[in-house]
């Protein structure tokens, strides 16, 4: 059957999207024409648009639904079209015959996960794994950049301290009988962004997908040429499953310490370690290797693996799609389905839904196919149907289980729990005071991190912080671990803002940020043994926590966090034009027009011969040119004083006039932070422009509330849509335009009650 792409923006109705639907999906489920029951869409009434589910929604809702939570199907899918600022946007999500094919690919493999291969459990095992029984460990330390620990010192039983590159391959000394070594491993080197060293435990991968509970040993030092030395401060390891992060570490110094971690390993995964907070040393390229380093490292005892680990048998997914044993000889198919339906579909199956699917398995069976493997291809159709893929309902307003669908697929970006479908059930949720307490409660439950984190990587543009890779010449200093915390700075402080409802203008206005140590040194905050949190501690270690700007900080709100910081920049400089354009587009709602066509992007020198403003001036000369960058460029040169990655400035850093084509950087002009806005307002720095910002609340609210509603409901705010806005924003006025409160009356409004 050839499908061909289909755009939302050219389908009038529900029918056209769900006939080519239907008709793949049952295709996929070989039922007979007789039984496929495609509706023609010209004799189907006009109805709303709806949308499909994204695919970040797609698998969220395979995992919640099948209880499967480290399910990893998105690649399965395609990319995501992007309209009005986000993938969820109805506008952007177009259909198509791969899209299908995908849904099916990412149904089967869900299924198959699902369900239990055996009446019994896999018995869970458990391994510990010594680094120097890992091949990458083992060459790592016969090239020094890592050394053999035991008892605290280093282990000249093992091998002299490395000095210079060994007569022999890794080979000999395996055969020599050095490895495996039984004791601890102190690294010196994490992966940089310009290399491939990685660290794996090379003696497992998964065998059986599911829960496991890892225990890891590690600890910090000061090496010395030899010696093993307390260091100030922790150091920071972290463990990834292929590319998923699964564990950020703290190893205090010469204390070993163990980390009990629960994760959810795929087929196959194997895990890496990387001491993620010391500088990428390549020690074995320096003179005297190990024996003349001097400098942080990481030791690691072992690392214990015990799984998988079942809370039941058979698991939830095997129940919801058999209907109990782990082997079935007989179900009650039509009861089983008609639940499997219902939570697939998140509202009650229709008769006909549940004897098309019961008619599946009737005829499966008589085909010669067992009961188990019937009900999964019953499965696997439901999860290839227009009932699960789209979300959305007629015009007007949405009944209550459209209504439970939005709400969960705003705050969690999945399925409605069971307590919201029940209240859907009684009809109970259109009640305000219903709605608000379940709105509370789904932002107070852990599920609410899937809002936060996709709701900022769309309207932050954080999805892009690795499109660009700074220069390491220039910075040094980046790396993963320092990513990794900004990206959780941005994602604490906004759940910060909905946690204590927090007015609108903390958004670019904030007395406190939230910090681990590596931000705090990065931010230059630092002083004596640490900057003291609310609670009188010194900020250590790798957690996130709210800390209290002292006065006159360069710091506090989103325009001083790496995260927007280097999002909104181009790698290895900045650029006051698209800063200037973030700003306007993202945190005021009043995007630029965009730049003529054939005229080139202006970027900084990085040599220093030139500076940014100056190659503005020029380019700006242009009165076509002019118009549109009185308004965009001032923000951004207020934001000059920070650099690519965040870090404050007085001066730029270009290439050394001496070393254009080596490695080292210098010092180069002087930053000009200097602006006046638009309205004629002048200030001196990004403090200046906060303040500009923070004095128009209203506009911050306003911006705000309108990037939810489009998050929400997947449509962009029309002209007719205007006046409710409005009235949204003057309804959060008595909250000083709190963000916990904005969201509420977001999901009161009429643009999220009605379709």
């Amino acid at each position: 059957m050839n499908v061909p792409c289909i755009r939302p923006a050219r389908i009038q109705s529900i029918a056209g999207i769900a006939w080519i639907a239907v008709a793949i999906a049952l295709q996929a489920a070989d039922l007979p024409a007789a039984e496929r029951s495609i509706p023609d869409p010209a004799r189907s009434q006009p109805r709303a648009a709806i949308r499909r589910l994204s695919r970040r929604e797609h698998e969220h809702t395979l995992r919640d639904l099948l209880d499967l939570p480290g399910l990893d199907v998105r690649e399965m899918l395609p990319e995501d079209g992007r309209a009005h600022g986000f993938d969820k946007s109805a506008d952007g999500l177009e259909l198509s015959a791969v899209h299908i094919a995908g849904c099916r690919a990412a149904a089967e493999t869900a299924i198959a996960m699902a369900t239990a291969s055996s009446a019994t459990p896999p018995a869970a095992e458990s391994i510990r794994l010594l680094p120097g029984g890992q091949e990458f460990f083992k060459l790592a330390l016969v090239e020094g950049d890592a050394v053999f620990l035991r008892d605290g010192s280093y282990d000249t039983q093992a091998l002299p301290i490395i000095r210079e590159a060994l007569p022999h391959k890794l080979s000999y000394y395996e055969q020599a009988g050095l490895f495996p070594y039984r004791h601890s491993v102190g690294v010196f080197r994490r992966q940089a962004v310009d290399d491939h060293f990685a660290l794996q435990f090379s003696e497992f991968k998964t065998a059986q997908p599911g829960r496991y509970r890892l225990r890891l040993s590690i600890w910090s030092f000061l090496w010395d040429k030899g010696r093993v030395l307390p260091q100030d401060k922790p150091e920071v390891a972290t463990l990834h499953a292929g590319d998923r992060l699964i564990a950020t570490c703290d190893a205090p110094s010469l204390t070993p310490t163990t980390h009990e971690i629960d994760a959810w390993l795929n087929l196959g995964d194997q895990l890496l370690f990387t001491a993620a907070s010391i500088p990428p040393a390549r020690v074995y390229q320096r003179p005297g290797r190990a024996a003349e380093y001097t400098g942080p490292g990481v030791a690691l005892d072992h690392l214990e693996i015990e799984g998988p680990l079942q809370d039941r048998w058979p698991p939830a997914g095997h129940v919801r799609i058999h209907g109990g044993a782990a082997a079935p000889r007989t179900v009650d198919v039509k009861q089983t389905l008609t639940t499997f339906l219902a939570r697939a579909f998140r509202r009650p199956a229709t008769a006909a839904e549940v004897a098309r699917s019961t008619a599946l398995v009737s005829r499966r069976q008589k085909q010669g196919d067992p009961l188990p493997k019937a009900m999964r291809l019953a499965a696997q159709a439901a999860l290839s149907s227009p009932e699960f893929l789209f979300i959305g309902g007629p015009p007007g307003p949405l009944d209550d289980w459209n209504l439970a669908s939005r709400l969960s697929y705003f705050l969690w970006d999945s399925m409605p729990d069971d307590p919201l479908l029940a209240i859907a059930a009684r009809g109970r949720l259109r009640d305000p005071e219903v709605l608000h307490s379940q709105v509370d409660r789904m932002l107070d439950d852990p599920r609410s991190q899937r809002f936060i984190d996709h709701f900022l990587d769309e309207w932050l543009d954080l999805r892009e912080i690795d499109l660009t890779t700074p220069d390491s010449t220039l910075y040094p200093e980046y790396s993963p671990y320092l990513r990794d915390s900004m990206l959780a700075e941005t994602r604490a402080f906004f759940g910060e803002l909905i946690a204590e409802d927090l007015p609108v203008t903390t958004l670019v206005d904030a007395d406190f940020a939230m910090l681990n140590q590596r931000l705090a040194e990065h931010y230059g905050l630092t002083g004596g043994r640490g900057l003291a949190t609310a609670d009188g501690k010194p900020v250590v270690g790798s957690a996130i926590r709210r800390v209290p700007l002292p006065a006159g900080s360069h710091r506090g709100g989103l325009l001083a966090q790496g995260s927007v910081l280097k999002v909104t920049s181009n790698g290895t400089v900045t650029s006051p034009v698209k800063r200037g354009a973030w700003l306007l587009r993202e945190i005021l709602d009043s995007p630029p027009e965009p730049p003529p066509p054939n005229i080139p992007a202006v970027d900084a020198d990085v040599r220093g011969r030139i500076t940014i403003r100056e190659q503005l001036a020029a380019h700006s000369a242009d009165a076509a040119c002019a118009a549109c960058h009185d308004a965009i460029d001032p923000p951004g040169f207020a934001l000059e004083c920070f650099d690519v990655i965040g870090g404050w400035r007085d001066h730029y850093r270009v290439l050394a006039p001496d070393r254009i084509e080596g490695t080292g950087a210098g010092e180069g002009p002087a930053v000009d932070t200097f602006a006046r806005l638009e309205d004629g307002t002048e200030c001196a720095d990004s403090e200046g422009l906060r303040r500009w910002l923070a004095a128009d609340p209203r506009r911050l609210a306003r911006s705000l509330a309108r990037q939810l509603i489009v998050y929400a409901t997947g449509a962009d705010i029309a002209p007719a849509d205007r006046g409710e806005l409005d009235r949204i924003v003057d309804r959060s006025a008595d909250s000083n335009y709190g963000v916990r409160t904005l969201i509420h009356e977001v999901v009161s409004s009429r643009l999220v009650l009605q379709q």
